[in-house]
């Protein structure tokens, strides 16, 4: 809710700005205000205040507090249960169920649709998409090149950082880089993305936010590193990484009118022929 408050500041008329700053300045002190008590902190009146809750989607300031309340709860720990000598192979296999599942519950708020809505509308607007990834990220891009080719998009994925150089200055900009990265600190990345923009170039970066890949990209899907995640690879710091590919599916089959979005159809039978007992 605090998010939604500081997104709407800079279209609020004075009244509601006054409103605005107090709950953004003090939200543990307004879920315990009356409205007359936030009435008189912020200045306003009874209307002001219902206009302010109704145009977050409440409805009305009992419902604002308690969504304001629920959004001030301490995110859940990335708990990452270490896998050590004398363990069992049971308690391995329970301890990797574990920590992947965390991993999943705590991106689960702060997954963006926004920003996933953004860059299916790209990527279905481009000519071509190209996926970029180095190292382990490169096992995600391919899924993502295997997942969006059979949605139809003109794809491919580029690997090996001098083939990614070598593409970046050639890229157009009816074209869609996609540049996915744990850390968002890999060099050659950032520095496709910085060449791919200066030629007009729609990047998208599947990244940690505020990295320098993310500074670099014009439509930017966050996929937070949580405490010591890099110890964690490849596995529970990829796997919100994979997410968002069938976030981006199921996004890009909506609008292309799909019955079925998340379900893709399976690869021609030649390339998938199995027994049929």
């Amino acid at each position: 809710m605090l998010k939604e408050v500081a997104k709407i500041r800079a279209s609020l008329a004075k009244a509601e700005l006054r409103l605005a700053e107090v709950i953004l300045r003090q939200p543990e002190a307004v879920i315990t205000m009356s409205m007359v008590d936030l009435k008189k902190e912020a200045d306003v009146s009874d209307p002001t205040i219902l206009r302010f809750c109704r145009r977050l989607g409440c409805s009305g300031y009992p419902e604002f507090k308690v969504r304001l309340a629920q959004g001030l709860s301490p995110a859940a720990p990335f708990v990452h249960r270490a896998i050590e000598q004398g363990d069992s192979v049971a308690d391995a296999v329970g301890k990797i169920l574990s920590n992947s599942m965390n991993a999943i519950k705590r991106f689960a708020d702060d997954a963006d649709p926004v920003a996933v809505e953004k860059a299916a509308d790209a990527m279905i607007q481009a000519r071509a998409v190209f996926l970029l990834g180095l190292g382990i990220s490169e096992t995600v891009a391919f899924d993502a090149e295997h997942k969006l080719f059979r949605l139809g998009l003109h794809c491919r994925t580029v690997f090996d950082a001098q083939r990614q150089m070598v593409l970046a200055p050639t890229l157009r900009s009816d074209e869609v880089a996609v540049l996915f990265s744990h850390s968002g600190a890999t060099r050659t990345l950032v520095n496709v993305a910085m060449i791919a923009r200066e030629n007009g170039v729609t990047t998208i970066g599947i990244t940690a936010p505020q990295s320098h890949l993310a500074r670099h990209s014009d439509i930017v899907i966050p996929v937070p590193r949580y405490e010591h995640s890099e110890l964690y690879t490849p596995l529970t710091a990829r796997l919100n990484h994979f997410l968002v590919i069938n976030m981006l599916v199921a996004a890009i089959g909506l609008k292309q009118g799909r019955n079925m979005p998340d379900n893709l159809t399976a690869l021609d039978p030649w390339l998938t022929e199995k027994f049929m007992d």
